[in-house]
Order: C-alpha cells, then sequence, then structure tokens
C-alpha cells in the first residue's frame, strides 16, 4: 500500500485540481478521498509538497517499438512523466513480419543491436514485456510494415490474394490486441496504395471498432487534398475515430491552409467521425533524410537506397540532380538530426549549410554511410499556427519521438524525444490554459481515442500509472545542442505502483 498526501489530484477529467489523499494498492489505484485518509496503514508514505498528482501521461504518437526493448529504462519518456506511449505509427510497427520484411526492417533497426525475434503482436508483445520496460506500449498495425509482409517493398497494384491476405493479418493483429491501424503514406510502400487498398483494410478496422492513424500524404503543398482523401475513406469504410498523426501546416506557403483544413475536419465531427490529432510543440518536424531526394529516389526505401550509394558513378549522379533540385537557401532549413555513422555523430544538430562543403555532396555522404537511422530536422512551420492546433480541445501530445537512454548510446535525436509532453502542458498553461484541461489532453483524451480502459484517469481499480508534477515549473529546455536535458517540473513518475522515476 501507498499513500499520496499533500497533495492536489487532477484526476484526468478536466475539471480543477482538489485536495484529496490517494492509495495504491500493488499496480492499482485502491481510493481517492478528497479528506486526509485516517487509520490506514501505508508501507510507503509519499508527501508531495504541494505538487499537482496526475494520471501518468500518455505519449499519444511515439516510436519506440524496437527502442524500448533495447533501452527498457526509457529515460526520455520517463523523466517528462509519461508512462504509456501509442506506438507502430506512421504505418510503421515491429509486425507483422514475414520472411518477405524480415531482412529489411532488421537492417531499419540495426542501430539497436536487437534481432527481431517475433511475428506477430502477440509474440512481439511476450518478447517486449520480458525486458520489464518502464513504460507501457501500446501498439498500432502499420500499413507499410503489413503491405510489406505479403508484397515486400516494391511498387505497384497488389493482386487479389495479397490484399485478402493483408486483411487477414491485420483482423488477427487487431484480435490480438492492436487498436487500430496507421498508415505513413507519405513513405514507401504505403505510397503506393490506392483508394481500394485502403478502403478494404479500414473495413477491417471499422468491424472491429478500431482506429485509423494516419500519417498523410502530404503535411504542405497537398495537404487539403491528402485530408479529403483520408476523411474520404473513412467514410466510405464506416470508421469512426480517425488520429491525425502530428497535424501540421508545412511550409510558409501552405500556412494559410490550416482554417481549410480544421473545417473539414469540423464537417467529418458533424457527421459522427471523431476527428483528432496529435502535435509535437515544435516548428521543426524531423524525418528520415533520404525524404528530399528527387525522383525516382523517393519511390525507393532505405534500405534499397544505401545499396544503390555503394557505387561513386551512382552517388555523383544523385548529387548533381539533388543540387539542381534545391534552392541554396533550403540547406539553411534543413539540419543534420541524427544519425549512426561514426564520422557523422558529432556534427547531429546543426544545419546542413554549416557542414561544409557542397550541401548536396554532404547529404549523399551521409546517407551513402548510413541511409536507416539518418534523420533530418526541416524548419518551416509557424508559430502562430503552432499555438492554434495546440488550443484544439482534441489536440493531444505526441513527440513522434523514441524512448532513449540519457546518455546518448543511441545518438542525437529532435529535442521533443526528452520534452514534447512536458513542453505540449507549458505551453497549454501559458496560453491562458487551466491545469486540469491540459492534463485531460495528455491522459484520458489519447485513453479514449486509443480505448485504454484502465488508464487516463485517477479512479478506484484503474492503473497505478501516476506522475507528480509543478504545474510552475512544468517544461522542456532541451533544443538540438542539448536534445537529451531532461523535462524540469517533474517530481515522481509511477508505471503500476512502481517508482520508474523520482528527482
Amino acid at each position: 500500500m501507498r499513500r499520496f498526501e499533500n497533495i492536489w489530484v487532477a484526476d484526468g477529467t478536466g475539471g480543477e485540481p482538489y485536495r484529496a489523499t490517494v492509495l495504491t494498492d500493488g499496480p492499482f489505484i485502491a481510493s481517492v478521498e478528497r479528506e486526509k485518509v485516517a487509520g490506514i496503514s501505508a508501507a510507503d508514505t509519499v508527501d508531495g509538497g504541494g505538487l499537482i498528482l496526475a494520471p501518468g501521461f500518455i505519449d499519444a504518437h511515439g516510436h519506440s517499438d524496437i527502442s524500448l526493448i533495447a533501452a527498457p529504462k526509457a529515460e526520455s519518456k520517463v523523466t517528462q512523466g509519461i508512462t504509456t506511449e501509442i506506438a507502430g505509427n506512421c504505418g510503421l510497427s515491429a509486425f507483422p513480419i514475414t520472411r518477405l520484411n524480415r531482412d529489411h526492417l532488421e537492417e531499419l533497426y540495426a542501430n539497436y543491436g536487437q534481432a527481431l525475434e517475433w511475428t506477430s503482436i502477440r509474440s512481439y508483445m511476450t518478447h517486449l514485456r520480458d525486458r520489464r520496460p518502464a513504460m507501457r506500449l501500446v501498439c498500432l498495425c502499420g500499413h507499410n510494415t503489413l503491405r510489406a509482409a505479403v508484397a515486400g517493398y516494391g511498387k505497384g497494384d497488389l493482386s487479389e490474394a495479397q490484399l485478402a491476405e493483408m486483411e487477414r493479418l491485420l483482423d488477427r493483429e487487431l484480435a490480438a490486441g492492436a487498436p487500430g491501424l496507421s498508415t505513413g503514406l507519405l513513405y514507401v510502400p504505403g505510397k503506393f496504395a490506392d483508394r481500394n487498398e485502403l478502403v478494404r483494410l479500414l473495413k477491417v478496422v471499422a468491424a472491429r471498432d478500431g482506429v485509423y492513424a494516419t500519417h498523410l500524404r502530404s503535411e504542405g503543398d497537398r495537404l487539403l487534398e491528402s485530408l479529403a482523401e483520408t476523411l474520404e475513406y473513412v467514410r466510405l469504410a464506416g470508421v469512426k475515430r480517425v488520429q491525425i498523426s502530428h497535424f501540421k501546416t508545412a511550409g510558409k506557403d501552405n500556412w494559410s491552409k490550416l482554417s481549410p483544413a480544421l473545417k473539414l475536419m469540423e464537417d467529418a465531427r458533424t457527421d459522427g467521425i471523431a476527428v483528432t490529432v496529435d502535435r509535437y510543440p515544435y516548428t521543426e518536424s524531423m524525418t528520415q533524410l533520404s525524404v528530399i531526394l528527387p525522383p525516382p529516389w523517393d519511390d525507393m526505401d532505405d534500405v534499397e537506397i544505401q545499396k544503390m550509394l555503394r557505387d561513386p558513378d551512382t552517388r555523383a549522379r544523385l548529387t548533381a540532380e539533388l543540387r539542381q533540385s534545391r534552392a541554396p537557401e533550403y540547406w539553411e532549413r534543413v539540419r543534420l538530426a541524427s544519425s549512426a555513422a561514426p564520422e557523422w555523430k558529432g556534427k547531429c544538430g546543426r544545419p546542413i549549410a554549416e557542414l561544409g562543403g557542397d550541401p548536396a555532396a554532404t547529404v549523399i555522404g551521409i546517407l551513402a554511410a548510413d541511409t536507416a537511422s539518418a534523420c533530418g530536422a526541416f524548419r518551416g512551420m509557424s508559430e502562430t499556427n503552432l499555438d492554434r492546433i495546440l488550443a484544439l480541445d482534441f489536440c493531444m501530445p505526441g513527440s513522434d519521438g523514441n524512448a532513449l537512454p540519457a546518455d546518448g548510446s543511441f545518438g542525437a535525436s529532435h529535442p521533443r524525444a526528452f520534452g514534447a509532453v512536458a513542453k505540449f502542458i507549458r505551453r497549454r498553461l501559458d496560453a491562458s490554459g487551466t491545469i486540469g484541461d491540459a492534463v485531460r489532453r495528455a491522459t484520458s483524451l489519447p485513453a479514449g481515442v486509443f480505448k485504454l480502459a484502465d488508464r487516463g484517469t485517477i479512479v478506484p481499480g484503474y492503473a497505478a500509472d501516476l506522475v507528480l508534477f509543478d504545474p510552475d515549473t512544468i517544461d522542456s529546455a532541451a533544443d538540438f545542442s542539448s536534445p537529451r536535458r531532461p523535462a524540469s517540473g517533474i517530481a515522481m513518475t509511477v508505471r503500476g505502483g512502481e517508482t520508474v522515476f523520482r528527482a
């Protein structure tokens, strides 16, 4: 039995904090009493010092599928109060695995040094539980992994037999615990999926009352068309919950598209479709550095790109094509965010333009050494639009980051990995949002979207996943020069009744 006293409880429902005593019994919440509880002994009493006790924060959009196995202490997450992450996003999940995608996935995740010894969500979760991670993981089934399990990473329409096998595998994973399907329609091979393929898969999701989380085909020049495509497909399939991943308006020419995009969402919500979004509180995105390559390279997966770049003549031709396709000022808005290659590790966090020499040649050199884990950060979002998105009452925090160790052994990262949720709450409070609503966005809102029945609210019988924090100081000062700086204001993180972080 553990007692939390001298606290204010923000219980996740959105109401204002209230004075209470909370008792936990092993991995569960035992009672919540608005008056001090007397006569009940507790083996451990936590004096909260007048801080806020909230449900453990839920990272609504992460990518810890393999990193949590390699770094089960999840320091980047628990130091900012995260006790649950929704993983398997952007179409990339750790399952299903067949002979058609295993080698590719092992190359993609080689930096973590983990053999992929499973085939399905059931065997994957058993493997993960054996690592006793400090954070819970809830995994969507990723469309890119699913498609590759059936047809590999090549371009082209799928046969009826392949589509039927995708439906079967998806239904198996949903039945075994995946809360829904994710897509990454910017990436290979998901970008090759047509209307028929996606609607068929979404009908499987609808039959299981699952959620659809999507990285849109475009978050910039074709944002409105991509959002309209998503909403058309879910209407046709009968899906009722749609999560727009890291919702943004990328590129200055597209900043004006926020209002019409929100109108599309409002219309869908009026039609009974629960559209929600997640967002990290930064104006620099991060993704694979290879996304900047010109056609036809944009239709190749990273493993294929790295193999082709072993040829010096190919590197020279691609360097010339990339130089011609990008204006000189473009390179001032792109930085090397991470790389596992020894020659580039020490240069992470710096703009490409500051790395010396011809920027196009620099990028091709980075990709030739490390296509799979080389990531770029791209500056092109509006602070004003960021504030408007964060103010949406259906917007929740998503780090878009991995569970990482504090020692940097897995390389550099975007500062969002160590700070997104803490900074999200800080920005909401600084914008005159209430403590209750800021906590709701990071707890019961994502718990409802992803149907986490035992989390997101402090009530008896729910998991004892808790965070004790100071609303005056919660924040993150992590940046690209110091991306692993821990969040401030987090006093304690508790997962299943066990303390996984204490300041």
